[in-house]
């Protein structure tokens, strides 16, 4: 058993190193050419090797703590202490995604929090919220259905107005409390405020300070919500894994490519969402086994779920096949009763269409008008860029490999070899992302667009890890690897600014 986990470790190291040579090199592409790549960095860009060092003892030293976490819970530790560790992981998590882009190269680093959300081709719902929104929100909001008719097929057109409401609520808090904008700008950091003169100085209407701190603070929150996955993941996990796999599959998440690479945009705060609504779908099922009838906590477990999918998506359609994953994991456990299970889905989605409906009452925006637009706007994209469906269908499979991380693919694989003793959690999600790639809903792009699906993998990964033995050392060497392979791929790739 040692022997073979120290030869897919020496394969994890291979993998790792041969990935950053293809890219370092040119000889991988970085998409299809022709249709889409992922832009490198220019030859200009000179890394700060002091700073690059640090950020690899910072990785060094967050896989040392999670191998120390790991055999804490292998002998055997109780709920309390469970807890205890977990909240020492989720602290963990948000340092080590703080010290990650400090070794890019500047203009890359945390530079990248006074850009991402502020250039339009970014992401735009800065811009919108500053210049139409942030005026009378309520009107903005009630007149939605309409505003997103006209617009185009990228960012803003294929969105619920989620984002652009949260910068208005952002900036409107900074501009009537002046004093916690001044808490925010003057605890940003160099990095931070050296994007903003290069990115937001030559702008003929420059930034107030309130329009900085909201900023700031937009990517404070996005950090803090993709850190704070490993609590629901670890949930998730626990719900059909004993508590060392489900530590593995937790420790890997604040070390995912995909999770560092695109901070600090939204969509690495999308997981946290949608870990938590299968997390608490899972232990809706889990709670009721061995009762006849539906339990008042799992019905409210459900709810809950139910309420967190109807909140992620006044952010993006995505969430739509997050709740045919937590469907799935409802409707598959055979422990329950047939009506018992359906009464739990019932009730996922009376919670989801509560908060549909009391949004649709409070704002006047019918959601599924704007949801029926945002779908057609998503159609028109790959008429206006299109796409070979046959070279996208097997780029996606080796983007998202990469995109979570190579040592935990290949512990997901390790996984994948034993397939009765996996969560439903992860056989659910798998079902869900081949119905997406095979119909060709995303061509392209996956390493952001689906990273709200990478927290089941991680699952399997810790499944895979623990089904052979592996001990603290392991998981502190494969954590060394994903931590490399992330910091390697920042410093010769560009994915978040706008092409």
């Amino acid at each position: 058993m040692r022997l073979r986990l120290w030869l897919i470790l020496i394969l994890q190291a291979a993998l790792v190193v041969l990935l950053a040579i293809g890219v370092k090199t040119g000889r991988m592409p970085l998409g299809i050419r022709g249709e889409w790549e992922w832009l490198r960095l220019g030859k200009t860009a000179t890394l700060a090797w002091d700073w690059l060092a640090l950020t690899g003892l910072g990785a060094a030293a967050y896989a040392g703590f999670v191998g120390l976490g790991l055999r804490s819970l292998a002998a055997g530790a109780s709920g309390w202490a469970q807890g205890r560790w977990l909240a020492a992981l989720l602290a963990a998590a948000v340092a080590v995604q703080v010290l990650i882009p400090m070794g890019a190269a500047p203009g890359y680093d945390l530079s990248k929090w006074a850009a991402v959300n502020y250039l339009p081709g970014s992401t735009g719902y800065f811009k919108v919220a500053r210049q139409q929104a942030v005026r009378d929100p309520w009107r903005f909001l009630a007149e939605y259905p309409e505003w997103i008719r006209g617009q185009d097929s990228l960012h803003i057109g294929t969105h619920p107005p989620g984002l652009i409401v949260v910068q208005c609520i952002l900036l409107r808090t900074m501009e009537r409390c002046p004093a916690l904008a001044g808490v925010f700008l003057d605890h940003m950091p160099s990095s931070v405020e050296v994007g903003f003169r290069a990115f937001a100085d030559p702008d003929p209407q420059p930034l107030t300070a309130a329009e900085r701190a909201t900023l700031y603070a937009t990517s404070l929150v996005t950090l803090l919500a993709c850190a704070a996955t490993v609590v629901p993941l670890y949930l998730l996990a626990r719900a059909g894994l004993p508590a060392p796999a489900a530590w593995a599959a937790a420790a890997l998440w604040p070390l995912v490519p995909a999770a560092n690479l695109f901070q600090p945009d939204a969509d690495t705060a999308y997981p946290l969402l949608s870990t938590s609504a299968w997390a608490l779908a899972a232990w809706s099922a889990r709670s009721q086994r061995g009762r006849n009838r539906p339990a008042a906590t799992a019905l409210l477990l459900a709810l809950a779920s139910g309420v967190v999918m109807a909140f992620g998506m006044v952010f993006t359609l995505a969430f739509l096949p997050v709740g045919l994953i937590a469907a799935l994991l409802i409707g598959s456990d055979r422990s329950l009763s047939l009506t018992t299970r359906a009464v739990l889905i019932l009730a996922t989605g009376t919670g989801f269409l509560a908060l549909v409906l009391g949004g649709w009452l409070v704002t006047g925006a019918d959601p599924f008008v704007v949801w029926s637009w945002n779908l057609h706007h998503h159609a028109r994209f790959y008429d206006e860029y299109p796409r070979t469906y046959s070279r996208w269908f097997w780029a996606n499979l080796i983007e998202l490999s990469i995109a979570v991380g190579l040592p935990a693919m290949v512990w997901f694989l390790t996984g994948m070899l034993v397939p009765r003793s996996l969560p439903r959690s992860v056989w659910a999600t798998l079902l869900v992302l081949a119905l997406v790639n095979l119909t060709g809903r995303n061509l392209g792009e996956v390493a952001r667009l689906w990273l709200l699906f990478m927290p089941p993998l991680l699952i399997a990964a810790g499944h895979g890890f623990h089904r052979l033995g592996g001990g603290p050392v392991a998981l502190a060497v494969s954590s060394a690897l994903m931590g490399f392979q992330t910091l390697a791929l920042q410093s010769m790739i560009q994915v978040v600014y706008p092409v």
